[in-house]
């Protein structure tokens, strides 16, 4: 089966935008967050690239958390956790009817739920 124009369109961004996104994950080790968001912006500032951009903060908060939270990352684990937060609640479009609306108000409840699944406890209850 042909792929749509659609999915052809996808795949492309996606491959332009994999080289920026190895070198952003790399700048993001070094906590350059704002670097490394422009290195996805470059190739890609469409909502795609949005969510390329929350999905890599959102990997890297589970490997900060893997590696385990103590007094000395907290701080660093928690601005990954807000730097994801804020990415993944903005990677959502304009809304133009109040179904969409609702649908993006459940997918930002959702996105939230599992960064704090993932931290393992919610920073808005302290």
């Amino acid at each position: 089966m042909a792929k749509s124009d659609y999915e052809l369109f996808r795949e492309g961004l996606e491959r332009k935008r994999a080289p920026a996104v190895a070198r952003a994950v790399q700048l993001l080790a070094d906590d350059r967050y704002e670097e490394a968001e422009e290195e996805i912006r470059t190739v890609d500032s469409s909502i795609y690239g949005m969510v390329a951009t929350a999905k890599m903060y959102r990997e890297r908060l589970a490997e900060l958390v893997a590696d385990g939270v103590n007094s000395q990352n907290k701080a660093r684990v928690e601005a990954v956790y807000h730097r994801a937060l804020a990415t993944a609640q903005s990677a959502y479009p304009e809304p133009h009817t109040a179904m969409e609306a609702d649908d993006y108000t459940a997918g930002q409840a959702e996105d939230r739920a599992q960064l704090v699944a993932i931290l393992g406890y919610d920073l808005d209850d302290k």
